[in-house]
């Protein structure tokens, strides 16, 4: 009697894939397991809530009523405000060329005016205290005059 057992790569595969056939349907049913308490759950929940969910449909329409509106509003004040930026762009564009159109006669003007301030304070440093002596002696003579 020949006790010889032979195993060809065939069976060796075959059964490896019934392995895996049995591990995947394994794993199969225990998500299928824990999808089904979390919708039981999902439905526990729902039937918990259900005034309030039913409470919160029935102001949708309201709601996206109101939204339908606000954005009507805003799209035209949009549209109204954008002529107006449109105007100040234009405006300021008109400023800045004649601006540099008129840059030497600006540059004058600051020359003039740092001139200007520089003679000021030529004028407070040697004039400044008798300019101050003499509104001293104005008010005084006027209080003189005004106990006469």
């Amino acid at each position: 009697m020949n006790s010889e057992i032979v195993i060809s790569l065939k069976d060796i595969l075959l059964f490896v894939l019934w392995g895996l056939l049995v591990v995947i349907f394994t794993y199969l049913i225990l998500i299928l397991t824990k999808a089904f308490k979390i919708i039981k759950t999902v439905n526990h929940v729902v039937e918990d809530n259900r005034t309030k969910i039913d409470a919160t449909l029935d102001v949708i329409p309201d709601l996206t009523k109101n939204i339908e509106v606000i954005s009507g509003e805003f799209a035209h004040d949009v549209s109204a405000f954008r002529g107006t930026v449109d105007n100040v762009a234009e405006t300021s564009e008109s400023i800045t060329e004649t601006l540099k159109e008129n840059q030497s006669f600006m540059d004058g003007i600051a020359s003039f005016m740092h001139t200007v301030a520089i003679g000021k304070a030529i004028y407070d440093k040697f004039f400044g205290e008798k300019l101050e002596d003499l509104k001293e002696t104005i008010k005084e003579t006027e209080k003189e005059l005004n106990d006469l």
